[in-house]
């Protein structure tokens, strides 16, 4: 684009007109102090020149070495000069203009297309003559490996820091603030914090959590409604537990800070989102009982709650090898959980607050024997059908495991349930659909399903159809207590 030119006339009758771009890129004290001392001596050099400074432009606190910042007055400088309102840009120094050598390059050419003066207050860049272009191509030059170097020097120093404990933002995290270069907690956002945790980890949704924040006037902050891709980003930040990450990696260190929730909490937390994801346009919400916990017989996959023709089935998540109805499901499993809790000798096994260590320590060594089907796969002692039939074995039992343990960690909705005598039955009943997954899990029940028979299954008198029961394996992870329900 050619910029419009001025008659010899105009150019001898009008004062050269001149604009002055300010620029630093960081405004510490955001009272744009630097910007300006550099616009007042821009103006004292534009008089002492008798130049008419008909525009001043400003980018205060904007980085000048970053291709993908933008720059609102640079942009703006740009234009109105291609538009013909100035020929002179008066600039502290280059690296204020540009530290980007290819930048530079586009004010070259606009240079050689009209008659642009680019001054400075130590010189001027005549980027007419090849002098010039060569003078102002070695200062971006020397910006340019001065900003490289400074990157390194601060990629070192925040990696120090890191590798020290101190966890490093450039905006505030809610639940934080800095105060004399300390990271502190904000006690008030701290609350809602930990209130966020305990109702995630209860079987809440984000949507659901974020919609009671909205309307009890707690907002983000950046004063903003809660939104539930705000809630999960917001939450799924380590830091909250003390964890401290540097370039995507976890640092084992101790924080420089006051964690807001402990590692318990956070480690219920990432297992219930692991829980949490589904394929495309399945619900990511618990509403069905045994979504996630029910296990295809054929490929080992988890069975997940989906519509299918205006019912609610549960189907394999991999490869859709095996579904059974909700109604068909559900009421086998709610009567096996109801004469599991009758037991006696179950119920004498259920502690309010169990002792866990048992349970860690089988999936350490559950862990071991996985990592051994690896090394003996690799050295050719196992085949691969024989390793994968392994692997899949001891990863369901790990998977298992660590779904109860999060049950056992958190508190256990067994209590009323095993004092319920008479009552059971009903209580069971007045339970919401989070609260009987949890106790199916704490009991640690397995169900598997197999493929169906083929054909119509079978009516009885009411011409209700019979449910093909024998296609389901159920299974207690505590297999030493007797599954009987004669001595309760």
């Amino acid at each position: 684009m050619s910029r419009p030119t001025a008659s010899l006339d105009d150019l001898l009758a009008a004062p050269t007109r001149a604009a002055i771009y300010n620029r630093v890129s960081l405004d510490k004290e955001a009272d744009e102090q630097a910007v300006t001392r550099q616009n007042d001596a821009a103006v004292a050099l534009a008089e002492h020149r008798g130049w008419e400074v008909v525009d001043t432009f400003t980018d205060n606190s904007i980085s000048a070495s970053k291709r993908d910042v933008i720059r609102p007055a640079y942009e703006k400088m740009l234009s109105d000069y291609r538009a013909g309102h100035f020929t002179v840009i008066i600039v502290q120094d280059l690296d204020r203009l540009t530290r980007q050598p290819r930048q530079l390059e586009d004010w070259i050419d606009e240079a050689e297309r009209g008659d642009l003066r680019i001054v400075t207050l130590n010189g001027e860049a005549d980027l007419g003559t090849d002098g010039g272009r060569m003078y102002a191509r070695i200062k971006a030059a020397v910006a340019r490996g001065e900003v490289e170097r400074k990157g390194e020097r601060q990629k070192l120093a925040n990696t120090q820091r890191a590798q020290a404990g101190h966890w490093q933002f450039s905006r505030r995290p809610y639940g934080y603030e800095r105060r004399d270069g300390a990271v502190v907690v904000v006690e008030e956002e701290a609350e809602v914090l930990r209130e966020a945790y305990r109702r995630v980890n209860a079987g809440e949704t984000y949507y659901a959590i974020g919609e009671d924040l909205n309307e009890r006037g707690v907002r983000t902050v950046g004063g903003t409604s809660w939104t539930p891709r705000q809630m999960a980003r917001t939450l799924d930040n380590a830091h909250y537990a003390g964890i401290l990450t540097h370039n995507g990696k976890r640092l084992d260190v101790a924080p420089q800070w006051e964690p807001i929730i402990d590692r318990r909490t956070w480690d219920d937390y990432t297992s219930m989102r692991q829980n949490r994801k589904r394929p495309s346009g399945w619900s990511s919400a618990t509403k069905h009982m045994m979504s996630g916990l029910a296990v295809c017989g054929v490929c080992g996959a988890r069975m997940l709650a989906r519509p299918d023709r205006g019912i609610q089935v549960y189907s394999c998540k991999e490869s859709w090898c095996v579904s059974i109805t909700g109604e068909d499901l559900d009421p086998v499993v709610e009567k096996l959980v109801l004469a599991r809790l009758r037991n006696r000798k179950v119920l004498h096994a259920l502690r309010e607050s169990p002792d866990t260590g048992p349970v860690e320590r089988e999936i350490a060594e559950l862990g071991v024997r996985l990592s051994d089907v690896t090394d003996l796969l690799a050295e050719g002692v196992l085949d691969r059908a024989r390793a994968r039939e392994q692997a899949q074995k001891l990863s369901g039992r790990i998977e298992r495991l660590n779904r109860r343990l999060t049950a056992m960690r958190q508190e256990s909705p067994l209590t009323d349930l095993a004092v319920a005598g008479r009552g059971l039955a009903k209580l069971w009943k007045g339970k919401t659909v989070v609260e009987k997954r949890r106790v199916i899990t704490e009991l640690g029940l397995r169900v598997t399903v197999a493929k169906g028979k083929p054909g119509r299954r079978p009516r009885d008198a009411g011409g209700n159809r019979i449910p093909d029961l024998d296609r389901l394996t159920l299974e207690w992870l505590d297999q030493d207590v007797p599954d009987s329900s004669q001595d309760a």
